[in-house]
């Protein structure tokens, strides 16, 4: 689940400069716009690199897997809407990183990054004393339109002060912050839920304190420290940033994936699926006629970059990307806190051997490139294990005693170095379908399509959970959304052989992560 792929554009536009397959950068005449930035010392880099690290951990923290359960308990949230918990947070995050991006590109990263720093903390510390659940998802809702801002910020802001040699390093770590915080937030999350207390006190309510305790510091300094960049030349910025693409796009996501929700609950023939897919369905139709008509200076998403060879085979790829993991985590921790009656640190602990492999296998592939030159061999293998790893999950029944360790633990390892592999080949065939001038542009639409995934994915999810009575407690009901991702991921690997095509790389190919 963890990652991040380079951008290498600077703020007004200009190349960056480019990066082999070892991860050097070579540079060129656009450089020079931005030169004094990367005279700031060393040991100030070192701290920014920090910071934005630190957005990357907050951005990727998988946390509410592990605090669904209580948190739904306690703002009296049914088991069908359960999952806007995570999905009111990721479908704006995700519908809002094309807008940040171009954002970034006529106005100024620093701002883009301090101001949705400073958001990120300050909704965090609100939602902790929110009663009602649809307050909840309103604020989390905007929670992840600020946290939308530090992905595309960070890749400029990181490529504009580092020198060409340290880009290797400074992005592997940014990357690995990613990995550490999908493995190591359901641990955390277990040890903030053993804080005892009720009412304004409970434990959930501490997670977001803490977290907003541990950011709005940090934002605050951000502002000193982050070295301002010079404005953009381009004219008539505000015309610019395609608002009507941003409207049409965001609404259609959200009222996608509610649609879907809906219908997998109360059916695909009830007016509580229809209306809000027919309406989805409309508006991205608008959003697809609009950015067509757009110069594409101008458009959010520019038609042509779909010409590319296989931009829109990695881009459907990657909605299953994130989606894989999402739709194994919130199960196995319901099951093992709410039906098993296992504490969130020991449900958390039964689910950190996936998180560890995906991470393994992160730092793996990061020091060792030459493994991810092979997309057919490592998309074949980490497919079928993905596969493999859930089909398993089913054959396991009841997920304790000696068929965790016959069944859910080996399928955690092979699952999480599977689909962790696919992760890694998706983001390098993103990068390697587009030319270096459209790398910044690549990564946002790589990002959308994977959370996009995930909130599609465990949507559809929890309307399964409701196929027979019980909800998580009848394993029926979660075998069947199971059975549900062995398809996607079969399918997934059949689309991928069926189109993909072997391409000249660009000699400016990008994959750190």
């Amino acid at each position: 689940m963890e990652g991040a792929s380079t951008l290498i554009s600077t703020e007004d536009g200009k190349d960056r400069g480019r990066v082999d397959a070892g991860g050097d950068v070579e540079t060129t005449a656009a450089t020079d716009d931005n030169a004094y930035l990367r005279k700031i010392s060393e040991g100030r880099k070192d701290l920014l690199l920090a910071v934005f690290s630190l957005g990357m951990f907050m951005d990727r923290f998988s946390v509410f897997f592990i605090m669904v359960g209580p948190l739904a308990s306690d703002l009296d949230i049914p088991t069908e809407r359960q999952t806007w918990v995570i999905t009111s947070f990721g479908v704006t995050f995700a519908s809002c990183l094309l807008f940040w991006g171009r954002v970034c590109d006529l106005f100024s990263s620093k701002h883009v990054f301090c101001i949705g720093f400073m958001g990120l903390g300050s909704t965090n510390l609100v939602i902790s004393f929110l009663q009602d659940q649809y307050s909840f998802f309103v604020f989390r809702a905007i929670s992840g339109v600020f946290a939308s801002c530090l992905l595309p910020a960070s890749f400029r802001l990181i490529v504009s002060i580092m020198d060409r040699h340290q880009l290797s390093r400074a992005f592997t770590v940014y990357g690995i912050s990613g990995a550490i915080a999908n493995s190591m937030g359901v641990i955390l999350g277990g040890v903030v839920l053993l804080i005892p207390g009720s009412g304004q006190m409970t434990a959930w309510r501490w997670y977001f304190r803490i977290v907003g305790i541990i950011i709005l510091p940090v934002a605050l300094s951000s502002f000193y420290l982050v070295p301002s960049q010079p404005a953009s030349a381009v004219s008539n910025k505000i015309t610019k940033l395609d608002l009507v693409g941003v409207l049409t796009s965001l609404l259609g996501l959200i009222l996608l994936t509610l649609s879907l929700t809906m219908g997998a609950s109360r059916g695909f023939q009830s007016a509580s699926f229809i209306a809000p897919f027919t309406i989805s369905i409309a508006l991205l139709i608008v959003f697809a006629w609009w950015e067509s008509r757009l110069p594409t200076e101008s458009a959010l998403l520019p038609p042509k970059l779909w010409r590319y060879p296989n931009l829109a085979l990695w881009v459907f790829l990657a909605l299953l990307a994130y989606a894989w993991f999402s739709m194994c985590y919130l199960p196995f921790s319901e099951l093992y806190t709410q039906v098993y009656h296992r504490t969130a640190i020991e449900a958390a602990l039964r689910l950190l051997p996936q998180g560890l492999s995906a991470s393994l296998t992160a730092i793996t592939l990061t020091f060792v490139p030459k493994l991810s030159q092979w997309p057919r061999t490592t998309m074949t293998i980490g497919l079928t294990l993905g596969v493999v790893a859930y089909i398993l999950f089913i054959l396991a029944g009841d997920p304790t005693g000696m068929n965790y360790w016959r069944f859910v633990f080996p399928s955690f390892l092979l699952g999480g170095m599977g689909m962790h592999a696919v992760f890694n080949s998706i983001n390098i065939g993103v990068m390697m379908a587009l030319p270096p001038s459209e790398a910044g542009i690549g990564g946002a639409i790589l990002q959308t399509g994977m959370q996009m995934g995930s909130a599609i994915g465990i949507s559809i999810q929890a309307g399964l959970l409701t196929v027979e009575p019980g909800g998580y407690s009848n394993l029926v009901n979660v075998h069947i959304s199971w059975w549900f991702v062995v398809g996607w991921t079969a399918l997934s690997g059949v689309v991928f052989w069926g189109f993909y095509r072997n391409t000249p790389l660009h000699e400016t190919v990008i994959a750190m992560h």
